[in-house]
This record gives structure tokens, sequence and C-alpha cells, in this order.
């Protein structure tokens, strides 16, 4: 944290005020009486000796992260290259009148003669400096960070909150050990919902950049659906269990959330303490609103699973662009190209007629109404023909009456539920099909029998899975969606599977197949 050699420096601190009005266009921006007095910890940041300042906050950060609290100007200018004491000193004074640190008298033996006829303090930082200061150092840490797509966290959320289940049904939760988890599974939802809006930002703006190179766009792109794929997988495996466990504690987080808040409750004037209750209880709904639907609502893993597929459209978009670019022999540039060729050829009797031909105006064709002058010569001279009556909205406005009152918006709230209501209907049925089916596995094809339309539908949708995957030594396909996971084998023989289903009759060659949810344990495939 070197200082700046070529920065005038003044012996005469800052005087402590608010922030210093913006100057827009040459003119100081008038202060307004509202300005609230404790933003006063930011101004260190924009005075004009920022240079000092924010060095020296660094550094009382960077003591107290060593649980350094209380030190004296000389301990600071140490740590300052470049910096004397005298002005490590007036720069303390000015922080502390802004309220960015705090100071005692020093009662311990002085060092040097002039600390001995000098007043002594020791300086540390406030709480509110301290949380300015975190805010201006991640200012400057934006946009340095990429983002990533956490799903690492996903299993110790899951054990976070079976972990408080088991407390809440112990009889006698611990209320430490509820403080802790509730802390801890705050935290790590906290950087899984940070990590994966950061990574969809940083996606959508790589996926603009990167389109241009084949090469690289080509790696990236396997890199990157490979990567969302295995994110959708695992989301979609512990989506289930967190919403269940979520559910599940909803009837008792309220006391739960009271217990553990009264175990770091502490004395105020008032009575009550309610700040850290209603901290939990706020990002409880947060964690709750991201994987169990409120009201019509989807959940937000919901919506960013739909993200994901939306910035795969846009990877796929981006290679359609690409490969019609190599297939295509005629674009807008080599359209533009071969008419500059035809004007640089042209003769002036040609270029005029060109020019007609590619940019040239022609008549209007969109008057709906008569204009006046149907009986009127077309090839006659204007100074040659009668005159025309024209209407005088006409010619003042351009329309020949007024457009009237807008058309009331239709409300669309009752279609969109609908639709929802039966995506929903159709996901849940779907999820009932695939569960019959795989409580019917491990099993052979032969051993099927007979299927409704929904069995037969997700049949085929993991058949489709299993037959894109490559086959091991043995014959057999493992493969897995985000809702199921699916093994096949062939018998040895010609023997056929025949299963019946409202479309008709299926034939075809009998496998060994095992489907399993998502989450289950997989057993082995029957012989």
């Amino acid at each position: 944290m070197g200082l700046s050699s070529t920065t005038s420096r003044s012996s005469k601190p800052e005087s402590p005020q608010l922030l210093q009005p913006l100057a827009i266009n040459g003119e100081m921006a008038a202060s307004t009486p509202t300005d609230d007095p404790r933003l006063r910890v930011f101004a260190y940041a924009v005075a004009e000796k920022a240079w000092l300042y924010v060095p020296l906050v660094d550094t009382l950060m960077a003591a107290k992260e060593r649980f350094r609290l209380q030190l004296r100007p000389a301990e600071l200018a140490r740590e300052l290259p470049g910096s004397v004491v005298e002005e490590v000193a007036e720069a303390l004074d000015a922080l502390e009148a802004w309220g960015n640190v705090t100071r005692f008298y020093d009662t311990t033996a002085p060092e040097t003669l002039g600390e001995f006829y000098s007043k002594r303090f020791l300086y540390q930082l406030t709480e509110a400096g301290v949380a300015a200061h975190e805010g201006i150092r991640a200012v400057r840490r934006a946009g340095l960070d990429s983002g990533r797509l956490s799903g690492v966290l996903l299993p110790g959320i899951i054990e976070r909150l079976a972990a408080i289940s088991v407390e809440a049904g112990s009889g006698h939760p611990d209320d430490a050990r509820v403080y802790h988890l509730l802390v801890d599974l705050f935290a790590s939802f906290a950087e899984l919902a940070d990590n994966a809006a950061r990574y969809m930002n940083d996606l959508a703006q790589e996926t603009s950049e990167i389109a241009g190179d084949d090469e690289s766009f080509a790696a990236y792109k396997a890199a990157v659906f490979t990567y969302l794929d295995e994110f959708v997988a695992r989301l979609a495996a512990t989506v289930p269990q967190i919403a269940d466990a979520i559910t599940n504690l909803d009837p008792q987080i309220d006391d739960l959330i009271g217990l553990a808040a009264k175990t770091d409750t502490a004395p105020v004037r008032t009575g009550t303490d309610d700040g850290l209750r209603s901290s939990f209880a706020s990002r409880w709904s947060g964690v709750r609103a991201w994987f169990v639907a409120q009201g019509t609502e989807p959940p937000i893993a919901t919506s960013l699973r739909m993200a994901m597929l939306d910035a795969l459209n846009r990877i796929l978009a981006a290679v359609g662009r690409l490969h019609e670019q190599h297939l295509r022999r005629v674009t807008r540039e080599a359209d533009f190209t071969q008419l500059a060729r035809w004007f640089s050829t042209a003769t002036p009797e040609e270029a005029p007629l060109l020019w007609d031909r590619a940019f040239g105006l022609y008549p209007a064709r969109h008057f709906a109404e008569a204009a006046g002058d149907e009986e009127s010569e077309r090839g006659a001279s204007f100074w040659d023909v009668a005159a025309v009556e024209v209407a005088p909205r006409l010619r003042a406005t351009g329309t020949r009456a007024a457009p009237g009152r807008p058309g009331q918006g239709a409300d669309y709230t009752a279609a969109k539920t609908a639709g929802l209501a039966r995506i929903r209907s159709a996901q849940r049925q779907a999820g009932l099909a695939m569960a019959r089916l795989a409580r019917r596995t491990p099993t052979r094809l032969s051993h099927l029998g007979k299927l409704d339309g929904e069995e037969l539908a997700q049949l085929l949708e993991v058949f489709d899975a299993a037959l894109s995957a490559r086959p091991g030594t043995d014959g057999t396909r493992c493969a897995s969606t985000p809702l199921v996971g699916i093994t096949m084998r062939p018998v040895p023989g010609t023997r056929q599977a025949v299963i019946v289903t409202p479309a008709g009759t299926l034939i075809c060659a009998d496998q060994a197949i095992h489907i399993w949810l998502a989450g289950e344990t997989r057993a082995e495939a029957v012989g």
C-alpha cells in the first residue's frame, strides 16, 4: 500500500463534514436538509486526501483481521511507506470526526519526547467504519471475481437442513447448535446465490464476445454444455430434497429462529432486541422462495434452470450463425461489395439509374382514403393543374381525424394462471408415471406387459437418453436426465418384448432395464 509521491500533501487536516456535493456542468449541486449524517463514514473515499485515508483504513482493517484492535499513529505510520507520524495523526483525527474510527487515551509510557508533551491516543475502527470500508472493498473488487455455479454447496445445504430437523424433533433443541446451523445455512446459500448470479451474467457477456472465433467458441461451447448439464442434473436431484426439508420445517421454524436469536441478544434501552430474529426470518423466507413455489410464482431454482436453458439457446443460435456464414455465399456484405463494383464501372448516365434501383424513392401507397386529386393528370406539372382542397386537420397534423383513445390492454392473468396450472399438472402426471415405471424395475422389457400413455411417453424418453449414450464392453448403456437415471443391457437370445399401450403394440428387442429417480441409490439391474 504505497503512497503516491507526486500528490501534494497539505499539513492542514481536512474539516470533518458531510460528503461534498457533486459538480454538475460546472455547478455545485446543493445539499439537502435530508442528508443522513451516518453517511459521513464514506467521505474519506472521495475526499481530497483519499490517497492517504484509504490506505490508512486498509491498514486498520488488516490489523483488525489480525485481532489487533487499538493502534498508535506511530504504529500505523510504520505500516504506510512514505508517511510520517504527524500526517497519520491528522488523518486519524479527520477519520474520527467522520465516525470511521474511535480513539482512547493512551496511558502507556511515551516512546519519544514529543509524545510525552502531546496528547496520545489509541485508535480503532468503529462498526460503521468497518461496514463502510467493506462496501468500498466490494466496489473495488466488483468485476474481478468470476462467477461459478457452486453446485458443491447443495449437499451441504441438505445436511444443515437435516441437522436442523433433527434438533427440531429432539424435543429439547440446543439453541447454540441451532444458531450455528442457521448461520452456516444462510452463508452457504448466500454464496450459492451470489456465485450463480455472477456466472449467468458472465456467461451472457462471454457468449457475445467469443462468438466470432470459431475454434475458441467450439471449445467454450462444449465446456459450457458439460458444466451446465452437470449442474442442472445436481440441481434436479437436490431441489426436491431441499423443498421437502423446508416444507417439513415450516411449522417449527418460527420457534427455532426465536430460540436461536435469544442466544445472541444484547440488552437495549427499549427492552427488546428483534434485529437478529428479523434477519433470520427474512433470510429463511429467501431460502424458501428459492426452492418452494410461492402461490403462482415458481421457485427461483426453476427460474435459474430456465435461465441456463436460455443461455444454451443463445450458444446454439451463435453456432447457427457461424454455420450460416460458412455455408452461405451471399451475405449482406457481399451484396454491398458487388453494388460498389457496379457503381465504380457505371457510366454517368447509368449511375443515376442504378441509384434509383438500389435506393430510389417511389410513390407512397399508404393512403387509405381518396386524396382529392384523383381527376388530375398525373404527368402534368403542379403549376398547370387545378388546386386541390386539403382539409385543415390534414394540413395541420397530417391526419384526417383524431386517433381517439387507445384501447384498453387485455388482461392475460387468468390465461397465464390456467396455462401454468396445465403445465404443472402435466409435469405432475409425468412425474407420477415415471415413479410408477421406476417401481417396476429392475426388470426386462418383456415383463412390463402393459403401459398407459404417460408411462409409454416416459419410457420412450429414457430410451432416447440411454440409446444416445456410448455402450460398454457388454453392451450396457448408462444415462441420466435431470429427473431419472437408467441402465439398459441387451438380453442374450432373440427374444422380443411385446408391450401393449393405448397407442398400439410396441415390439422391440428385449432389454434388461433399471430406472431410478434422481437422488435414489441405484441397485444392480437384473440379468
